[in-house]
């Protein structure tokens, strides 16, 4: 299995297609440099999450979720397991930054979701760490995330 396969010059960057072992598909890769090394290490990163960090998106994404519908007057929903929200998520990019001189791999997706479907979600994960579960904002992967903002979710 390739990790990176069918890169090719785009209009952002470098596009092609990652495999995401989480979710046991390939989902799309935008590198907004051409700097495909990185791009691996980042893919690396994005199939070797622990286990821990992947319960601490699960539990950051069911918040998301239950805010979001508690505030458009919906039922929240109640999960068995924490892991059953990922039957919620549907990943569709992962997005790989200007490292910037920094060779530390980020996760940056974006990711659609049955709560939110006009904005989608998105997860930033830099240093085994959730830094960032909420809406999709477009987030600066490389950013200071020591003071959260209330829509945040991580």
């Amino acid at each position: 299995m390739e990790l990176i396969k069918n890169t090719e010059n785009g209009e952002y960057g470098i596009e092609g297609e990652v495999f995401f072992g989480l979710f046991e598909k390939y989902i799309m890769l935008l590198v907004e440099d051409d700097n495909l090394d990185y791009a691996y290490k980042c893919a690396i990163y994005l199939n070797a999450i622990p286990e821990s960090l992947v319960n601490d998106l699960c539990e950051a994404s069911i918040r998301y979720c239950n805010a979001f519908l508690d505030y458009i007057g919906e039922p929240t929903i109640e999960f068995q397991k924490t892991q059953d929200i990922l039957k919620h998520i549907f990943p569709s990019i992962l997005i790989v930054p200007f490292p910037d001189g920094v060779s530390e791999p980020v996760i940056h997706l974006e990711l659609n979701c049955t709560w939110e479907e006009e904005h989608g979600m998105e997860w930033i994960i830099r240093g085994n760490k959730v830094l960032y579960v909420g809406s999709f904002n477009g987030e600066d992967p490389m950013g200071d995330f020591s003071l959260k903002n209330e829509w945040n979710y991580a």
